[in-house]
């Protein structure tokens, strides 16, 4: 399977006291990720909500296995999981550019609603096409 490759600096108010990145941002580096890759297939969220649909995060892993510091270069490298079930499943990982070193891996979940919150448990026609797209750009339909 392929990856989308995102990269990013860390910034001097993403590190603690220990000029380390503090845990949370991580997530928000899956984020950027995952905001990426959704842009190139119509699927960030302003799009979803032009559609009547929305894809809140209802499952979050992150596991770290080293240490970002201020003004690393870092790649965030995201792929999707197939399911078949309505909703998009994100894996991350973060890797320091100048020796490869893995930071964190990571998993997202976000299951596909309508505006009015309605649980839905087929892809939607409208989502289908962008979503077969992204799959296929990642090899991984």
């Amino acid at each position: 399977m392929k990856v989308h490759e995102t990269k990013l600096t860390v910034r001097f108010p993403e590190v603690d006291s220990f000029d380390v990145v503090w845990h949370g941002h991580y997530i928000g580096y899956f984020e950027v990720g995952r905001l990426d890759l959704v842009k190139m297939f119509n699927l960030s969220p302003d799009a979803l909500r032009q559609l009547g649909f929305f894809a809140p995060v209802v499952d979050m892993r992150c596991r770290i296995r080293a240490s970002a510091r201020y003004d690393d270069n870092l790649i965030v490298e995201t792929s999707v999981r197939p399911t078949d079930r309505a909703m998009l499943v994100f894996a991350y990982t973060l890797i320091r550019e100048r020796d490869r070193q893995v930071i964190a891996e990571g998993e997202t979940s976000h299951v596909l609603l309508t505006l009015e919150k309605k649980m839905l448990y087929e892809v939607p026609d409208e989502l289908r096409s962008p979503i077969t797209r992204m799959l296929a750009y990642l090899d991984a339909a």
